[in-house]
This record gives structure tokens, C-alpha cells and sequence, in this order.
């Protein structure tokens, strides 16, 4: 592996550790109020919000091997070097909105190749940013790594380098994470779980979403759903079955972020031997997207691969 990927691999899970303390002391220390301001995707932000995209930042910045970093609490790509290294993108927080309730939130990274960024005699401060920003806009075919921080009952950082998925489990007596899931694979046939907001079933798009969510119910699926993209991400990679972020009436592209998000998970499962996939008959593979804008939003079926392939046959039989 590229010696610069490890190093802003290890900022990036020292920046988890940081993190990780900071929740676990969130509501004892008051961050998990309202801040007051919004992000990019006009979400509320809560103080820890803001603290963990502030590590994020600095551990990035630190590394000295990203030129740009992209995050869903900053409005545009920030950038760091104009002299080239990684792309790194960023969900701090993932779930901020169950802090109050002590349930599991997370942290999801991707880490894109580096992109071209030519620099003219003469390019001003702003020619110089448009033309490296250009760059950060790539499909997760450009993932050199992915993978997310789940903060829960153990701090758990999952990680992919293209050849395979590995977890490393916090081990608080001696502040540094361990091996704990080596070489991952999502279960096939795995446990019979579907996970999905079920409040907004009636209202998925295609309605045919909403008739395999009942044949679901009719085979005897179990139901599970945090609300928590990492905590049902994890969940999924670990047991199998799938997990559905399925667009709707009131949110047609979905409501995760493509970039920072749903293309890191996407990489996590395929490299599980799993599948992630999205479009109106779940045929679109994920890492083929390359995004319109930095915070452009999109659907995701993820998990088993046999349990992905019965979705789309449901799909294309209707």
C-alpha cells in the first residue's frame, strides 16, 4: 500500500479516537444542543457537529497528504495544497440527531485518488481554486480508500484499500485500535434482515418498492433500522441481508450524499463481496456515479449479493 495513503489513514483514525471521547462525554459537556446554524444540506447542526468536522480538518490538513477535502459541513471543497495528494471527503457525524438519545452515530470517509490540477504563470487565487476543485467531483471507481467510525458500546474503524474490508476495534486501556474483523465478508445467505425506514414505505419510488417491501414482510424478514447510516451500514456488513435508502415523495434523489457517503459505503460492501446499487430498478451500480455537485444526494440498496439480485428480479418482474 502507498506509503502517503497510510500515513492520512492514521490522521484519520487518530481524528476518530479524538472523536470518539467527544461523544462519549457529548451530552455531560452540552454538545449535543442546537448550534444554531445549518450545513450545506440546510441539516441542523449540533456543537459536536462542528467539533468533529474541526478534527477532521486539522488531522487532514496534518497529514500533509490531501490537497482538497470536502465535508458535509463545509459549503464548498476547502482546499489545502495546490501541489497535489489525495482527495479526502467527509461525513463528521453521521446521526448527530440520536445524540440525545445515546444511540450509535458514526463517521464516514472516502479517499479519491489525486486529480489533475494544472497551474498556469499568472493563475490567480481563484483560478488556481476552481481549477483544483474541478477535481473533487470523481466516481467511486477514483476511491483509493473508504470506511467509517462507528462510535457505539466499542469504537469500531472499518477500512478498505481495494483489497478487502478490515476492522479495528478501540482498545481504550491502550488508546490504539486493534484487529478485530479481518478480512470481512458480508454473509451470503446471510441473516434474513431488511433494514428501512418504514414510516415512508407507502411513499418509495418506484411504487414497486413498497410491494417488495411487503413480500418482506410475508417471508418473515426481520426488521431492523437505527437511523444511523454507519449503524445500519455496520449492522448489514456484519449479518447480511440489506439495507434500503430508498428515494420518496418528499425526498426524490434520497437523503444520503453521494460523494461522501453512499460511494465510501458502496466500496466497503463491494469489497465484503457484496453489492450496492441504486436506480429506479436497482440495476445502477453506485460506483459508476460520478456527481453532479459535491453534495448531491442518492439513493442505496446494499448487502448480501443474493439479497440485492432478489430486489432487482422483483424490480424487473413488475
Amino acid at each position: 500500500m502507498d506509503s502517503e495513503l497510510v500515513v492520512l489513514l492514521s490522521c484519520i483514525a487518530s481524528a476518530c479516537k479524538r472523536i470518539s471521547s467527544l461523544v462519549a462525554r457529548a451530552p455531560i459537556v452540552g454538545l449535543t444542543g442546537v448550534a444554531g446554524t445549518s450545513n450545506a444540506s440546510g441539516d441542523g447542526q449540533k456543537p459536536l457537529d462542528i467539533l468533529a468536522n474541526d478534527c477532521f480538518i486539522e488531522a487532514v490538513r496534518g497529514s500533509g497528504r490531501c490537497s482538497v477535502l470536502v465535508s458535509e459541513e463545509e459549503d464548498a471543497p476547502v482546499l489545502l495544497s495546490s501541489t497535489g495528494g489525495y482527495i479526502c471527503t467527509f461525513d463528521p457525524i453521521d446521526g448527530s440527531s440520536n445524540l440525545d438519545a445515546a444511540v450509535p452515530t458514526g463517521a464516514i470517509f472516502g479517499i479519491y485518488t489525486e486529480g489533475e490540477c494544472v497551474i498556469a504563470d499568472g493563475d490567480g487565487p481563484e483560478a488556481v481554486l476552481e481549477k483544483c476543485l474541478t477535481n473533487v467531483r470523481q466516481s467511486g471507481e477514483e476511491l483509493a480508500a473508504a470506511g467509517y467510525c462507528l462510535f457505539s458500546s466499542s469504537t469500531v474503524f472499518m477500512v478498505t484499500v481495494r483489497t478487502g474490508v478490515y476492522g479495528f476495534t478501540l482498545d481504550r486501556l491502550v488508546g490504539e485500535f486493534v484487529l478485530s474483523h479481518d478480512n470481512l465478508k458480508i454473509p451470503d445467505p446471510g441473516q434474513r434482515i431488511v433494514s428501512g425506514n418504514a414510516g415512508n414505505v407507502a411513499r418509495w419510488q418506484p411504487p414497486a418498492l413498497h410491494s417488495y417491501w411487503l413480500s418482506l414482510v410475508e417471508a418473515a424478514y426481520s426488521f431492523r433500522y437505527v437511523g444511523a447510516l454507519v449503524a445500519d451500514g455496520h449492522r448489514t456488513l456484519l449479518y447480511g441481508g440489506s439495507w434500503l435508502s430508498a428515494p420518496d415523495a418528499s425526498a426524490p434523489q434520497g437523503k444520503a450524499r453521494l460523494l461522501y457517503e453512499v460511494a465510501p459505503f458502496a466500496l466497503l460492501a463491494e469489497q465484503a463481496g457484496g453489492m450496492a446499487v441504486c436506480g429506479l430498478d436497482a440495476q445502477t451500480r453506485v460506483l459508476s456515479l460520478v456527481p453532479a455537485s459535491i453534495h448531491q444526494r442518492c439513493p442505496l440498496f446494499l448487502g448480501s449479493t443474493s439479497e440485492i439480485q432478489r430486489l432487482q428480479a422483483f424490480l424487473k418482474a413488475q
